[in-house]
């Protein structure tokens, strides 16, 4: 007995416990999930995906209990605040689509499963596309197996899986179903492949081989080896073919005399007595205030006729006093790289406050340095050797006896009685 004042899942739940079926035989006859048909007796229709399928699953449920689901939808619309018209399931759309010629699908029982839930929901394929976005020709293609029509096998299984869940359908024995057809689809296709016999495998191996990370490992394992070798080549391969060549190592007067070369100069120099007269070269150098800088470095050389030779090579700055035959010839500051010649017949006395920055040669012979940084020398070379200049002794006055300080007598006061 059905009466008005029940609701839709009232009215279901009654006639199901009337007929003694429990929600999973329901489940068998309309294959909706029982998760479903406990919602609509609950009338937890927010439970169902969207309002399509609540009606469809409505209308499902009533068939399967012998019932006209036009009231049952009709009461749903009415709740859901819609227009009550013809239902897409009424008879007549039954008996039209009825009359329409059944074709046995190539993909087994998909479409055929697909098709007949989606009939049993009173569902049309414009309501499946609006609610799950696949297009009507693709829905057409899948229920009738045109397995060619779809994008790709990929999308087509995405398709068959998303129309199947939407319907209520569990997907899991359709997607078996459809790589079943899939793999008979490339059984087929194989068979009817021309052999290529062994350069068909060859051609395989050697484009899976190149598309492989192992050729790009190969190719930098061979190029490292081959600059390794390159490298080899030119640092040890040349030593047995290029003659061998020994490097001169300049001397300190290379580095620091200058070329030997002359310059014109307007006009004539006036020299010390004592030095040699030179072409001078200017050096530019940065101005030091409050330091008396000698003369510049120049381009020197001697004449030969001299016994005595001295050439001065600046390594640190320097004060140099040089005196030539008892004739001062030289007295200021030089700047490290300054180079002086000195030539005379009897000695040439050389006074320094830094003999760690002068390096004598005399006579073509190499003396080094003069000294320690900061020590005061003073030589003298001759045609006999190098001598240091004894100093002068000067008496000091012998002091006079200072006379002792005597006291002076204090003044008393005597008192007169």
């Amino acid at each position: 007995m059905v009466e008005n004042k029940l609701t839709i899942g009232q009215i279901l739940k009654l006639s199901r416990e009337e007929q003694k079926l429990s929600l999973d035989d329901i489940s068998v006859l309309t294959r909706i999930r029982v998760k479903y048909l406990s919602a609509i007796e609950a009338d937890n229709f927010d439970a169902l995906p969207s309002s399509v399928q609540q009606k469809g699953f409505v209308r499902a449920y009533a068939r399967a209990l012998a019932l006209d689901p036009s009231p049952l939808v009709a009461q749903l619309r009415l709740s859901e605040g819609e227009e009550v018209s013809s239902e897409p399931g009424s008879p007549q759309d039954e008996s039209k689509t009825s009359s329409a010629p059944k074709e046995t699908p190539p993909l087994g029982k998909i479409g055929t499963t697909l098709k007949t839930q989606r009939e049993r929901l009173g569902f049309t394929l414009s309501n499946v596309e609006s609610q799950i976005f696949i297009p009507e020709r693709y829905l057409t293609a899948i229920e009738n197996g045109s397995l060619e029509e779809l994008p790709s096998t990929v999308q087509g299984r995405g398709m068959v899986k998303n129309y199947a869940q939407f319907l209520g359908l569990d997907p899991e024995p359709l997607l078996l179903n459809y790589a079943e057809v899939l793999q008979t689809r490339l059984s087929k296709v194989r068979k009817h492949a021309p052999d290529m016999g062994g350069s068909f495998s060859l051609w395989v191996w050697l484009r899976r081989f190149i598309a492989s990370p192992t050729v790009l490992w190969i190719g930098v394992v061979l190029l490292i080896a081959s600059v390794s070798i390159w490298s080899g080549v030119l640092i040890f391969g040349n030593q047995g073919l290029a003659p061998e060549t020994t490097a001169t190592i300049p001397g300190v007067a290379d580095i620091l005399l200058p070329s030997l070369t002359h310059t014109p100069t307007p006009e004539q120099l006036l020299t010390t007595p004592g030095e040699i007269e030179v072409d001078v070269i200017l050096t530019p150098e940065p101005a030091d205030p409050g330091v008396e800088v000698g003369e510049p470095t120049s381009t020197l050389q001697f004449t030969g006729n001299e016994k005595i030779q001295i050439q001065l090579v600046l390594i640190q700055r320097s004060w140099v006093r040089v005196t030539v035959d008892n004739i001062l010839a030289f007295e200021g500051r030089l700047l490290p790289g300054s180079v002086k010649l000195f030539g005379g017949e009897l000695r040439i006395e050389i006074l320094t406050g830094n003999a760690a920055g002068v390096k004598v040669i005399y006579n073509q012979r190499d003396l080094g340095v003069m000294g320690l940084y900061g020590e005061v020398i003073n030589r003298v070379y001759s045609a006999e050797g190098i001598a240091t200049p004894t100093p002068l002794v000067t008496f000091t006055p012998t002091p006079t006896e200072t006379p002792a300080v005597t006291s002076t007598p204090t003044q008393t006061t005597t008192l007169l009685p």
